[in-house]
């Protein structure tokens, strides 16, 4: 699983942050608007008590009834109770009427009055002051008691809890709902400030993307105070590579310097031995010292090529890629231009396209050289070696150089410096040439691909071309 990046970890939590700061606070709400609404309601209450208090204490009369005196409510049905609330004001009735319930008691034993909301009667279970009743079907009621001793009765005001949960619920969602529908466009101005708070982050990222190996500068951009030490160490680590690059290359160039010098030595001591009279034995020693000082000496110039292929100042030009590959061509040694038979027919049809290439045309010619002169020396004596020119793009196109090899390569370990199949370990050679046109076009941004097919071993080149 890919991890999340900084800035979308900082997104994610700032908003996980707001909503549990909005989940928190509606929860907060939702208490407060209770016990608030608790308060005025448990006080609504009292009143009422107190008010059926005042009219029986003025109407004593009204406890002589034999039977209970039923007070109607207003019936709404459920239709009426959805209506919006500012509708509800001019009903005959209000959805809550129902929820509200008077009841007068004569020693708790005797109904004398009551609301008709009740289903059955709730008898107070203290002689003053407040009480939960739960019925039958599970609803809760507040019940306030007040007692009047003088007419030996109880008042009995009463009310639904679920009014009180159903007001504190709306209370709590109308401060909150504004925020809600915030919560979008916070994310969004969320990622805005962290993208923007991000950014010197993000110019770190670009300039350190466009650093290459060969041009190691130091990042001297100003940069906010958590990254100044960051950029300390990345410049101390830029600067250390290149000493440590300067040190190897001094290094290559400085052995590569000093082995010609005995190496050439040796080849002039081994020519001079050859113009004097040897036994066989004799002869056969001084070949191998020629052959292995000649083997030496390419390989130090293998070396010293590698080396300064690290670092190179190149100096591209447009020019047309047959002349290039023409004039590579003809810098081929002899002896390998006659071993093969050359079959370059796409040359003039590339020359007639007018395909043109960006190059180093030193470099360029270096490691397309390269290619024609293994294509020969590896192929057997009087076979064709093939090069083909395909289109495959208008900013694209493939150049297969193909020979014959009867030798199974192992192509995966084509290119590793100083690795040759162990049938051609005989071959003049050292196992670098193909590290060096590797480094070559890479550096001029061609790519290629090794394949065999049978006794067919083919190099493909992606060449881009310049419009």
């Amino acid at each position: 699983m890919k991890p999340l990046s900084i800035q979308s970890r900082l997104v994610l939590l700032l908003n996980l942050l707001v909503i549990a700061v909005l989940s928190l606070t509606g929860y907060i709400s939702y208490q407060q608007s209770l016990h608030e609404i608790d308060e005025v309601f448990d006080a609504q209450l009292a009143q009422s008590a107190r008010l059926t208090a005042g009219v029986l204490q003025a109407n004593p009369t009204l406890l002589q009834q034999d039977t209970p005196v039923l007070i109607p409510v207003a019936h709404l049905d459920e239709l009426v109770k959805g209506q919006a609330e500012l509708s509800e004001r001019f009903l005959t009735g209000y959805k809550y009427e129902s929820n509200i319930a008077i009841q007068i008691w004569r020693d708790e034993q005797q109904l004398i009055l009551h609301t008709a909301n009740l289903q059955q009667p709730m008898r107070p279970v203290r002689k003053t002051g407040f009480s939960e009743y739960h019925t039958e079907n599970g609803d809760l009621w507040i019940n306030f008691t007040l007692r009047l001793d003088e007419l030996g009765v109880q008042i009995v005001s009463s009310q639904r809890e679920a009014v009180r949960e159903e007001l504190s619920y709306s209370i709590a969602l109308t401060q909150i709902r504004p925020v809600l529908f915030l919560i979008l466009p916070l994310s969004l101005l969320t990622l805005y400030l962290v993208r923007r708070g991000l950014k010197p982050l993000k110019q770190l990222q670009q300039q350190l993307s466009h650093t290459k190996p060969e041009q190691l500068q130091s990042i001297n951009s100003p940069m906010p105070a958590e990254l100044t030490q960051v950029v300390t160490a990345i410049n101390q680590l830029l600067e250390a590579i290149e000493q440590h690059m300067q040190r190897e290359k001094r290094f290559i160039a400085d052995a590569s310097h000093e082995l010609r010098t005995p190496l050439s030595i040796i080849s002039l001591h081994a020519q001079n031995l050859t113009q004097t009279p040897l036994t066989a034995e004799q002869d056969a020693a001084v070949t191998a010292i020629k052959q292995g000082s000649e083997r030496m000496s390419h390989l130090t110039n293998q070396l010293l090529a590698l080396a300064r292929l690290e670092h190179p100042k190149l100096t591209l030009r447009s020019q047309p890629l047959a002349d290039l590959l023409e004039a590579s061509l003809h810098q081929v040694t002899p002896a390998l231009l006659q071993k093969v038979i050359w079959q370059l027919d796409d040359l003039d049809a590339c020359r007639a396209a007018g395909y043109q290439v960006q190059a180093d045309t030193t470099l360029l010619q270096v490691a397309l050289r390269n290619l024609f002169e293994n294509a020969a020396k590896y192929a057997p004596a009087d076979t064709e070696v093939v090069l083909k020119i395909t289109s495959l793009t208008r900013q694209k196109l493939e150049l297969t150089l193909s020979n014959n090899c009867s030798v199974i390569l192992d192509t995966p370990r084509l290119g590793e410096r100083f690795y040759r199949a162990p049938e051609h370990q005989q071959l003049t050679g050292s196992g670098l040439g193909l590290s060096i046109v590797q480094r070559i076009l890479e550096l001029h941004q061609w790519s290629y691909q090794t394949r065999q097919v049978g006794q067919t071993f083919g190099i493909m080149l992606q060449v881009p071309l310049q419009q």
